[in-house]
């Protein structure tokens, strides 16, 4: 199977979607989801409610066991509850913080675990799907986590354990004898490779079935769909993903021009959407409206109106900002109107951060992009380094999970990677996470969709559609409603491969 490169198999330092994938069937969850969306148990046997919300008593299924053969135990749930918590692992990555929010977890004998919270929560499931238990006496966080061993060398719960050395491009799995929960794999192993850097062609390893499926390029997925290549090998799917394509602003005033709202949104209707509606000609493209997508129950249906270059340029002249010799503008200090971009893509005319500085120019904006690989571009947007930052966003079931990106208490720990900094929008995330019916839920992640868009820290352009290719032997593939393959039951637990 080709995926994107991952950075760790440690649920306690997930900074990435990829991470979540290659993880997926090493460790078991607490609750997990059918692949209709509803949650369902997993380590737990069973949860129950108590004092109106506020009391929460887990219950661990008995006889379960980590891949050392050492008892599943309520300690290991509260030790990972506290492991999450310190401040040097949410440092590297606070993708959990429904998880760490929770109040206090308190171990009441070997299967037992009670949560005391000061209020009720709506987010009760989705937090306990996102946490995933690690064994305490492997897991114990050292001063610098990146480089704790288990990283690549997990001790997970899961149907799946890791053979030989992993590494963030190739992972092989095997099936685990001693699993004894309830959601067994059917394929006796599995290996992950990141292709991304591979001179083989990529149907020719389907051929040789070095891999029986992989997200594609759009023009690769075209060209399969259309029977020009791979016919009889390979089908061809894209499927409708809950994550986006965004340029991540700079908001902080000390560190880029972008501090100032009146900039943001002029990079606001610099947007090339119609070099993106063009595409839909040929490949599945969905443009932006709200930054939850249409998969995500928190979507705003509201139209938006469509990007105006002339729109920017008026806003340019109102502040103040004048063209000078060189054609790029300067502000009345005369500083000059330069940003400076980084892409993930290779310098491809048609690159996302490459289509917003060709709009640019048309303004007087001047947009440096500088090119440089995924895991260095999300190093350099958690350091607040330049001015924006192009690259994509998976969103999770509750829309409370992306409250980091956010709120001050992602600032401090630097997963709001725009410094945006808005009181109201911390008092929102507070608000929903704590109110209990989906439809007064649902107003106010519009509201916070709403400020969201007006004061733009991050700009959604499209909404992403996988693109896969799946080879005819591999059976039983199948998405969650976030059009993903992982992360529910059956998942990739369900695959098998017919002769």
């Amino acid at each position: 199977m080709s995926v994107s490169e991952w950075s760790t198999l440690n649920p306690l330092l997930v900074s990435r979607d990829t991470d979540t994938e290659a993880m997926d069937l090493v460790f078991d969850r607490l609750v997990t989801m059918d692949a209709q969306g509803q949650f369902i148990p997993e380590l737990l046997e069973s949860w129950t409610l108590l004092k109106g919300g506020r009391e929460v008593v887990l219950k661990l299924r008995p006889g379960l066991s980590w891949q050392d053969g050492s008892p599943i135990q309520a300690e290991d749930v509260v030790f990972t509850w506290k492991a999450l918590r310190l401040p040097r692992v949410r440092q590297v990555g606070d993708t959990v913080a429904g998880v760490t929010s929770l109040d206090s977890l308190v171990a009441e004998g070997p299967l037992t675990v009670r949560i005391h919270l000061k209020r009720p929560r709506g987010t009760l499931l989705s937090d306990l799907y996102n946490f995933v238990p690690v064994p305490r006496h492997h897991y114990q966080v050292g001063p610098n986590p990146l480089n704790d061993r288990v990283n690549f060398a997990p001790v997970g719960s899961g149907p799946y354990r890791v053979v030989g050395q992993a590494t963030t491009r190739r992972l092989v799995l095997e099936r685990w004898a001693g699993y004894r929960g309830v959601h067994p794999g059917v394929a006796p192993g599995f290996e992950l490779l990141d292709l991304t850097a591979s001179k083989v062609p990529i149907l020719q390893d389907f051929q040789q079935e070095r891999i029986h499926y992989s997200v594609v390029s759009a023009l690769r997925y075209y060209l399969v769909k259309k029977g020009a290549i791979g016919e009889g090998l390979v089908t061809a799917t894209s499927i409708p993903q809950a994550s986006f394509g965004a340029y991540f602003l700079n908001c902080d005033p000390k560190r880029s021009l972008l501090g100032d709202p009146l900039l943001r949104q002029v990079l606001g209707e610099l947007v090339p959407w119609q070099d993106q509606a063009r595409a839909r000609r040929f490949f599945p493209t969905r443009i932006a409206s709200s930054f939850w997508p249409p998969e995500s129950w928190a979507f705003d249906p509201q139209p938006r109106p469509l990007p105006q270059v002339e729109r920017a340029a008026s806003l340019l002249d109102s502040a103040g900002w004048k063209p000078g010799p060189d054609g790029v503008r300067r502000n009345g200090r005369g500083r000059r109107l330069h940003l400076v971009a980084y892409e993930s893509e290779p310098s491809d005319p048609r690159a996302p951060a490459n289509l917003l500085a060709r709009q640019a120019a048309r303004v007087g904006m001047e947009i440096e992009v500088r090119y440089i690989d995924f895991a260095r571009l999300t190093e350099k947007a958690a350091e607040h380094d330049g001015d924006l930052w192009s690259y994509a966003w998976s969103l999770a079931l509750d829309p409370d999970v992306d409250s980091p990106l956010f709120t001050s208490e992602g600032y401090r720990t630097r997963a709001n990677v725009s410094a945006y900094l808005n009181p109201e929008i911390d008092r929102l995330f507070d608000e929903g996470r704590h109110t209990q019916g989906l439809e007064e839920r649902k107003k106010i992640y519009h509201r916070i969709a709403e400020i969201i868009y007006r004061d733009k820290p991050v700009i959604p352009t499209t909404y992403s559609q996988n693109r896969i290719l799946v080879h005819r032997r591999l059976q039983g593939v199948a998405y969650n409603p976030l059009g993903q393959s992982y992360g529910f039951w059956p998942g990739r637990r369900g695959w098998r491969l017919e002769p």
